[in-house]
């Protein structure tokens, strides 16, 4: 990769988020009352924020940086929304560097960016919330994943540990690690070894904040509570749930269902190194299961998808015509809906904007599903009539 190249995909990532933001409304905090109130507080008073809440509490890292900017003179607000641009910028530019450098496709790397910026939850939304701790979890696990794969064991627990005050996706990685080295041929002493280490580190990041910050009221679904295993076991017979979630996943695939075929997808995972594949197939079920029993917003959770899907859009580029790349681009952009505002003036507009929220379930909900199968279909079609498939880059 030549500096030419570097400039240009850092113009465009900026060209991209700026077009976003003029396309995006910034939340109320006036008048909604939701996660925002208690990330804001953090990076006001720190933990002597009142009240503390679980989990936010525990996700301090991106509040005490806004913390540390306000003490420049720039205000608390200013600090977020400064975060969540660095965070965009480090999310596109790193999909780019990271699929340029596990396919050597500069083409690929470029489409993987582009459909991950078309995505509402990866960019935009994160600018019109900018109050969440996920900015800098994509870029990390990114990071995270390029350690793996080059078996740097070391780099990736430290990660690990930062990533452990951030965002509880950036914990998968290293077990996604360990699961790919258990299908090697690796000494058994050495999974054991570092498989002991990384869960001893790992606990002690998770339980020693929930012993120290003395928090006042919990929103987690499941935790180690009675009500709280009770409710992981009912969870996925409350039909809301498992429609949502369903929902929320094929609507982030959306691209690969219009850029390929499924038996296009199936050749790109049998084309992926033996490692490769073991590693997204532990990263991909982690994701799904913390999903499914993690919370509400499914859609938000469903971003953390980007990684196995930007790996094989990577591999899939000879597959992706100019024309059919911009007719995709389009469809993410209506289905989407990147030009509208949030409509965050009313909570059930709001939950009913893009569907997917785990206990919305109304007419809504089926007028979103039939949308994406529509959208489905379309990639169907092409994929059928060999539609746009002839021409090349």
């Amino acid at each position: 990769m030549n500096r030419k190249e570097i400039i240009t995909v850092s113009l465009v990532s900026i060209a991209v988020i700026l077009l976003l933001d003029l396309l995006t409304n910034s939340l109320d905090t006036t008048r909604n009352v939701w996660d925002f109130v208690y990330y804001i507080s953090m990076a006001k008073d720190g933990l002597n924020a009142e009240p503390l809440a679980s989990p936010f509490a525990y996700r301090f890292l991106i509040p005490g940086l806004v913390n540390l900017l306000s003490r420049t003179g720039l205000s608390i607000e200013s600090g977020f929304k400064l975060i969540a641009y660095i965070g965009a910028f480090t999310q596109l530019t790193g999909i780019f560097l990271f699929v340029r450098w596990l396919g050597r496709s500069s083409r690929g790397a470029w489409i993987a960016l582009l459909v991950t910026a078309f995505s509402l939850f990866n960019v935009k939304f994160l600018i019109f919330d900018p109050f969440r701790p996920d900015h800098l979890a994509y870029a990390l696990i990114l990071l995270q994943t390029y350690f793996a794969l080059k078996r740097k064991f070391l780099p990736l627990l430290l990660l690990t540990l930062i990533g452990s005050m951030l965002r509880e996706f950036t914990l998968i990685p290293i077990f996604a690690y360990i699961f790919m080295l258990t299908r090697e041929k690796v000494e058994r002493s050495i999974i054991i070894q570092q498989g002991i280490i990384s869960l001893v580190l790992i606990l002690l990041a998770m339980i020693l904040p929930r012993i120290w910050i003395p928090v006042t009221e919990s929103y987690q679904l499941i935790d180690l509570s009675a009500n709280g295993l009770l409710y992981a076991i009912v969870l996925p017979f409350i039909p809301s749930f498992p429609v949502n979630f369903i929902f929320s996943i094929l609507a982030y695939f959306l691209p690969l269902f219009l850029l390929v075929s499924p038996k296009e997808v199936r050749f790109a995972v049998q084309e992926l190194p033996e490692s490769q594949r073991w590693y997204l197939a532990g990263y991909t079920i982690l994701v799904l299961l913390l999903s499914f029993f993690g919370g509400t917003d499914y859609n938000r959770f469903a971003t953390f998808l980007f990684l196995p899907q930007v790996m094989l859009l990577g591999t899939l580029e000879n597959k992706v015509t100019n024309q059919k790349l911009i007719i995709v681009l389009a469809c993410l952009f209506i289905f989407n809906r990147l030009w509208m505002y949030f409509p965050d003036w009313d909570i059930q507009t709001y939950r009913n904007f893009y569907g997917g929220f785990a206990l919305q379930l109304n007419i809504h909900t089926l007028y979103r599903i039939l949308e994406l199968a529509g959208f489905i279909f379309i990639g169907y079609f092409l994929h059928r009539r060999g539609i746009l498939n002839n021409s090349q880059m």
